[in-house]
């Protein structure tokens, strides 16, 4: 019930939501798993297991794992045959594009200032906002503009 719950979840994404569904998933399984696999093989892979055959235990976590990235207990709603959608929210967006890594000792500390958090918050927005454009390809290299920027020591 619950496999094809998740195999129901992933055929009602709409094209650019499966695009950037295997994209994530491709991500999570070099990330987790240490397998590095072709974007065409995965798609086929997903594309079998939306048609019924059964998945292996890892690729099964992988695909409830990038659900959680799309969303905030994207797992669940994919297991109880929700709709997921996209970050709407400035809170969707930073939760479902941060990996679940602790900070750094030197930053965690400082948090309890609550100007500081103001400030964290707005370099977010900011950083965002700064590169917005209505061109996909536009945002993308602003994007990589910015955090190149940023890297600058």
């Amino acid at each position: 019930m619950y496999i094809n719950n998740v195999r129901d979840t992933i055929r009602k994404l709409d094209d650019g939501e499966y695009d950037e569904y295997l994209k994530r998933l491709r991500h999570v399984l070099r990330r987790i798993y240490k397998k590095s696999v072709k974007p065409s093989e995965l798609k086929q892979r997903v594309d079998e297991f939306t048609s019924g055959k059964n998945p292996k235990i890892d690729y099964f976590e992988a695909y409830l794992l990038t659900f959680d990235e799309f969303a905030t207990n994207g797992a669940i709603s994919a297991l109880h045959n929700k709709k997921i959608h996209m970050p709407t929210t400035w809170r969707q967006l930073l939760v479902s594009t941060t990996d679940d890594q602790p900070l750094s000792p030197d930053i965690a500390v400082h948090l309890q200032d609550e100007q500081i958090l103001i400030q964290v918050k707005a370099l977010f927005y900011n950083s965002v906002g700064y590169c917005k454009n209505k061109n996909k390809e536009q945002f993308s290299s602003n994007l990589y503009s910015f955090n190149n920027f940023l890297k600058i020591k």
